[in-house]
């Protein structure tokens, strides 16, 4: 490459830090270290970061084993070398020097971070958290490990000046860090996620539930009919929908003869939407206030309520608020562990309610007026109606609304389906992500190290449940 003046110039090196979080599960390590190696082949100049801590908490070590983080250490390590990368490590406490301070927002930032990983594990709403001593000081260790990991990254990004970094996922604290460090250095990030269909994917310039990004490339997506009729189908199929095993096939839905109109009120995992962080904060009161509600200011309609599944496991009291509107002479409450049809519901329906699920494309898909109360990924796809005070949401529901035009449901599907990175060194076996031309190094270790801490994690949950158990009984 030449300037005007015919001076030559050489070309720059780009420069990246690759985080490897949660090194023991073994999807995330083998998108790191395929990223990197990739990267580096193609003539970046990169460097793997890992934790470099004795007895850290962490997503992957909450009972913060001195073991555990040696298998940790040790699988970056010797993979990393396998590969020819070059990796640096992160100390935890990190020596203060060269480090920029830590901003109270940044402080704030990680604490959300800390809170997402352990709401996610434990099953518990941040209230819940707080009041249980054992998650409250597993929190406090979080907390304490991920502090020290942020000022090292600090460290090494004033050091080394990369052009960009890039970490799995980035939502819970000990990823989280990383963004954090380089929105301070004012470098841009890439988040590196796995797909529903085990495909490497990376979400650039955002976060893998950054809902508007996210939403902007599903748009970008062709409206391909035929695609979106075959995922929509297999989306009723238990081998393809974990959550389908729970359909009942002999389901029937219940009689409305009397009733002027039916609505069927689907409800989501109310934790997954808390650990999702602030921007994902409801503008409505909880799912109980909202229905009972709905079901008094229309006692002409029928109302069906289904829990979600996956809320079953759920440690706090979510279903007693449901009794007393299971008691209303025109509702029917399908619990978490009930069987219940949800597709029989949705074609049976004359009004969808969702509260951020995936029915509220499927839905859209069958042709059939859905509100959506909160925010979802689908909010800016145009396939629901979306309320934002209670009092919107009860003018809407009084009226005879619209089935809303499915073709963003379709780029949904067509992005569900198709949407992926291609990565020279993964590769897929038909049931999941495999390396190809990388090696991991001693995974029955990780695999050792993690049932370790699941058994650690499932014994805190189940403490946290009689807690709960307890408390209500108390009360």
């Amino acid at each position: 490459m030449e300037t005007s003046n015919s001076r030559p110039v050489t070309a720059t090196r780009e420069k990246v830090v690759i985080h490897a979080a949660y090194p023991l599960w073994r999807k995330h390590i083998l998108m790191a270290i395929a990223r990197a190696k990739e990267l580096q082949d193609a003539g970046s100049e990169v460097v793997l970061t890992y934790c470099d801590s004795r007895g850290g908490t962490c997503a992957v070590n909450f009972a913060g084993s001195p073991g555990t983080c040696f298998i940790c250490r040790s699988c970056v390590t010797k993979s990393a070398a396998e590969a020819g990368l070059t990796t640096v490590p992160l100390k935890t406490p990190a020596a203060e020097e060269s480090a920029s301070p830590v901003s109270w927002t940044e402080l704030r930032d990680l604490a959300e971070g800390v809170q997402s990983g352990v709401t996610s594990t434990f099953r518990q709403l941040p209230g819940d958290t707080s009041r249980n001593p054992i998650i409250r000081a597993i929190k406090k260790r979080y907390f304490q490990t991920t502090l020290g990991l942020l000022t090292s990254m600090k460290r090494v990004l004033q050091q080394r000046k990369p052009d960009r970094v890039e970490v799995f996922n980035g939502r819970q604290a000990c990823s989280r860090f990383c963004l954090i460090a380089a929105r301070s250095a004012g470098l841009p990030f890439n988040t590196l996620e796995i797909t529903a269909r085990q495909q490497p994917i990376i979400f650039r310039g955002h976060t893998a539930h950054d809902r508007r990004a996210i939403q902007k490339r599903v748009l970008s997506h062709p409206a391909d009919v035929e695609a979106a009729e075959a995922y929509f189908a297999r989306r009723r199929q238990p081998a393809h929908n974990k959550y389908a095993k729970k359909h009942a096939s002999e389901f029937s839905p219940p009689d409305a003869g009397r009733f002027k109109k039916k609505i069927s009120v689907f409800l989501s995992s109310q934790d997954e939407f808390e650990s999702l962080g602030p921007d994902w904060r409801s503008p409505f009161p909880d799912y109980a206030t909202v229905v009972e509600a709905a079901c008094r200011r229309f006692p002409e309609y029928l109302f069906c309520i289904r829990f979600h599944p996956n809320q079953a496991d759920i440690a706090g009291d979510i279903t007693t608020p449901f009794r007393a509107i299971d008691a209303l002479p025109n509702t029917v409450v399908y619990y978490p562990t009930d069987t219940a049809n949800t597709y029989a519901l949705l074609e049976w329906s004359d009004t969808v309610v969702t509260f951020g699920s995936t029915v509220t494309v499927e839905a859209c898909w069958l042709r059939k007026p859905v509100i959506a109360l909160g925010p979802s990924f689908y909010d800016q796809l145009n396939v629901s109606h979306n309320p934002q005070t209670m009092d919107e949401f009860l003018n809407m529901l009084g009226q005879d609304l619209p089935a809303l035009d499915p073709t963003n449901a379709a780029r949904l599907a067509v992005f569900a389906e198709s949407d992926s990175d291609d990565m020279r060194y993964l590769d897929y076996n038909g049931r999941t992500i495999v390396p190809r031309g990388i090696h991991i190094s001693r995974p029955w270790l990780s695999r050792i190290a993690r049932t370790c801490d699941n058994v650690f994690c499932r014994l805190v949950k189940t403490s946290a449940r009689l807690t709960t158990k307890y408390r209500r009984r108390a009360a």
